[in-house]
């Protein structure tokens, strides 16, 4: 027991330093609480998005299907990630043999009346298998099984506790839009399919999870289609089959008519998981690799301070060692030290973590599937707690290992009195500084590709009006007629310019991609005339200030029962007419009226694609379930009018549902929203490794001239310039900046194809690496001052004395 003796013995002697050097123990606890905290909060949406496996029995034998059928001499639509025709999917469910089972489904938005407001109830119809599909039980009753009626309903544990307070709910009735449903389960709150199930226009559609589950009745048209492989089938091997099938089907096809001698079927899988996480899985890891930066640069600047304390404990080392201390002892004396400072940096970090993990749910909970299952659980605390440990004692082998060098016979006792601890600590203090100088320049570039990137899209022109724009989103569809009436009475707001309709507002892209042909023009065999439609009422260009270049807009005279028209983009004007006029040329959805602007509908950061613009009310029927987008151009403030946009349309159609209340100004930061969100983070990320490498600087230039210190004595003493023993000072905190600049441009200059394969906005450029190389030598003459003005300002009797 002689060791549990001699550790607790180490424990209180570590404790009683630490509190001997509050200053010390502060700034390294400090360190470690912002560096793990937001490490763990990293960590635990990684793990909850990416690392976790999905919620369902044997989730590796889940799928994705995807497909598409096209005509060869039109060209191919790559790549192959539309939904699945019902029935190509009903014969891969019948004819393969390496899957148990197959589920198709649909997303689509349905309306709850209660207490005379309209809710919408984020809605799947989907094949009675899904939930055999994907092994999972009801909460509550059951799910759905193979003689279910089509009017049972399945709904989440949300639902259920917001709207029937966790009640009886069995057999009760659901009544969506017209139609009434009979509830016979309630799903766990885990549960969730598909992921982002209602986001399918996330920007204008921000609901994150489906509340309701009904069974799918229109079996024709494409739908997504999960499936799960049979035990020990890979995935590859199961595809395989698929395409065999696939195949045969476009055989069929052939086989039934002439026509069809071009027709093609595809297939493809993907593991369900990765069709999760596939758009998110490297932007996270992107993420916690910079956080690890930042945890690498704590580590490096707590065993930095270590080094330098224990460099002026010198006599207190030799005398233990003199008084029979072995080596061992001492080495864990310092460990213990670390530990302790390793324990209170966790419990600061889970301080950390748990707020950062709250903000990033609240921040990711409409973007990143899987946000529900984000939570600071005993995973995160168990990596916590690792990360700690790990960290205590890599940060205290350094010190431990400097004690255990020690010679005590060796060491005089003048010596003692303002020993260093050698020349090769002193180079591993300088190392570590250069370490954490080169992660600051490496998060810094990060941080700054990202604001370049910002500030570029910010630059680019929209080609519509962004400011003065109130936008409002509402289901479900009503007639044309609604929609003029609708857009007439919002005309008369006061403080309203103008108003009109479009299905998704520019950035909150839904481009139905279409073919189109132009009479008498012959189409070219294996070219696609390809164009994104778009569906507005007459306002919408006058509302949105989107140009007419040639012709004429909409009016109210382009109903259904007028001449089908249609009105082009500049950039199809370009590409299909390059030199003629388009105006009255006819295609197959109508005749060109008018040339329009071109618009950024699909993203900043893409070039503007052909664009073909119905008139609303001569195609209500392709409009879908997805509703309108209102918007309406204001005198001033656009939020302002927001509550008399409301009004007006419910006193035209008292049960539409109106949600999502925007300005044009926050759809432009919306469609920025994961470039802001990475700005925050490695910005902050970025800021703390500044912040470290400072006090890393400090620490070593300090301690350095507190050993110094007799020396610079002497040298005031025979005559040198206090000038230049701060030059002196100041020149070794440059020297060891420009060490760790010149190898943070090589690592940064290395990875610039890594950069340029990141979300972020490509590679610094020269102009980054000169601007945060300016910032760093700032930094490091900041942390050199102070030490410089003590080597500068030492009164040599004094010193002399002392010594």
């Amino acid at each position: 027991m002689v060791w549990l003796e001699q550790a607790v013995q180490d424990l209180r002697y570590a404790l009683r330093s630490l509190r001997a050097n509050p200053g010390f123990a502060a700034v390294a606890i400090l360190t470690l609480s912002l560096a793990t905290g937001a490490t763990t909060a990293i960590f635990s949406v990684l793990d909850a998005v990416v690392l976790r496996p999905l919620p369902f029995a044997e989730p590796e034998q889940l799928i994705q299907v995807y497909g598409r059928a096209w005509r060869e001499d039109r060209g191919q639509a790559d790549p192959l990630d539309a939904p699945v025709s019902y029935g190509d999917m009903d014969a891969y469910r019948t004819q393969s043999s390496s899957f148990q089972g197959f589920a198709a489904y649909t997303v689509a938005v349905r309306h709850r009346v209660s207490d005379g407001a309209v809710e919408r109830v984020n809605t799947v119809a989907a094949d009675l298998e899904l939930f055999s599909v994907l092994r999972t039980e009801a909460l509550v009753g059951r799910t759905f099984q193979p003689d279910d009626q089509p009017t049972v309903a399945v709904i989440s544990a949300r639902l259920w506790k917001e709207r029937f307070g966790r009640g009886v709910v069995l057999n009760q009735p659901l009544r969506l839009d017209d139609r009434v449903y009979t509830i016979v389960g309630v799903m766990p709150d885990r549960f969730q399919f598909p992921y982002r199930a209602a986001s399918i226009v996330a920007a204008a559609l921000p609901e994150a999870r489906t509340d309701v589950w009904i069974p799918l009745e229109q079996r024709r048209g494409r739908l997504s289609v999960v499936a799960r492989l049979k035990p020990g089938v890979p995935r590859d091997r199961g595809e395989a089959e698929l395409r065999v099938i696939a195949a045969r089907l476009e055989q069929q096809q052939r086989q039934q008519a002439p026509a069809n001698a071009n027709f093609r079927v595809g297939v493809r899988t993907v593991a369900l998981a990765d069709a999760v996480t596939g758009s998110v899985r490297r932007s996270l890891w992107m993420l916690f690799a910079a956080v690890a930066l930042v945890l690498a640069a704590a580590c490096a600047n707590v065993a930095n301070l270590l080094l330098a304390r224990t460099s002026v404990r010198v006599r207190e080392i030799v005398t233990r060692a003199a008084l029979g201390a072995s080596r061992a002892r001492l080495a864990r004396q310092f460990l213990a030290e670390s530990l302790f400072l390793g324990l209170a940096g966790a419990a600061g970090g889970f301080l950390v973590a748990r707020w950062g993990v709250s903000l990033l749910g609240r921040i990711g909970y409409a973007r990143l599937p899987r946000a529900h299952e984000i939570a600071l659980d005993w995973q995160a605390f168990v990596f916590l707690l690792a990360v700690c440990l790990i960290t205590a004692v890599v940060f205290g082998l350094a010190p431990a290992f400097m004690a255990t060098r020690l010679d005590a016979p060796s060491i005089t006792k003048e010596s003692a009195g303002h020993a260093t601890m050698g020349r090769r600590f002193a180079l591993l203090r300088d190392a570590l500084v250069i370490v954490e100088v080169t992660l600051a320049f490496i998060l810094a570039s990060g941080a700054s590709v990202v604001v370049r990137e910002l500030v570029r899209l910010r630059s680019v022109d929209t080609g519509v009006a962004t400011e003065h724009v109130a936008i409002l989103h509402l289901t479900p569809r009503v007639t044309a007629a609604d929609y003029q009436a609708i857009e007439e009475r919002v005309a008369q707001v006061p403080g309203v310019r103008a108003a009109g309709f479009i299905q998704m507002v520019p950035l909150q892209n839904w481009g139905w991609e279409g073919d189109f042909t132009i009479r008498g023009r012959p189409a070219e065999p294996g070219v696609r005339r390809v164009t994104e439609l778009r569906f507005v009422t007459p306002g919408y260009f006058r509302a949105m200030n989107v140009p007419i270049v040639r012709g004429r807009a909409f009016t109210a005279a382009d109903t259904e029962k007028a001449p089908r028209v249609v009105i082009v983009n500049e950039a199809l004007a370009k590409r299909y007419f390059p030199d003629e006029d388009p105006i009255g040329k006819e295609l197959d959805r109508g005749v060109i009226i008018g040339v329009a602007g071109d618009v950024r509908n699909v993203g900043l950061d893409r070039p503007t694609s052909p664009e073909l613009y119905y008139a609303a009310a001569q195609n209500i029927a392709m409009t879908s379930d997805l509703g309108m987008s209102l918007v309406a151009q204001a005198d001033g403030d656009p939020a302002a009018i927001v509550p008399a946009l409301r009004g007006a349309i419910h006193d035209v159609r008292p049960n539409l549902a109106v949600f999502n209340a925007r300005t044009m100004a926050q759809v432009v930061d919306d469609s920025l929203a994961d470039l802001h969100m990475y700005r925050w983070l490695i910005g902050l990320f970025a800021a703390l490794a500044l912040l470290l490498a400072a006090i890393g600087l400090y620490g070593v230039i300090s301690y350095m001239t507190a050993a110094r210190t007799r020396e610079f004595a002497i040298r005031l003493a025979l005559g040198s310039r206090a000038i230049a023993l701060a030059q002196l000072v100041i020149g070794r905190g440059v020297l060891l900046t420009a060490l760790g600049l010149v190898a943070g441009g090589a690592v940064t200059l290395a990875l610039s194809r890594v950069f340029a394969s990141l979300p972020i906005g490509g590679a610094p450029d020269p102009l980054t690496y000169v601007t945060i190389g300016t910032i760093l030598l700032a930094v490091a003459l900041s942390a050199s001052a102070a030490p410089a003005i003590r080597a500068a300002t030492v009164d040599p009797a004094t010193a002399l004395r002392h010594e």
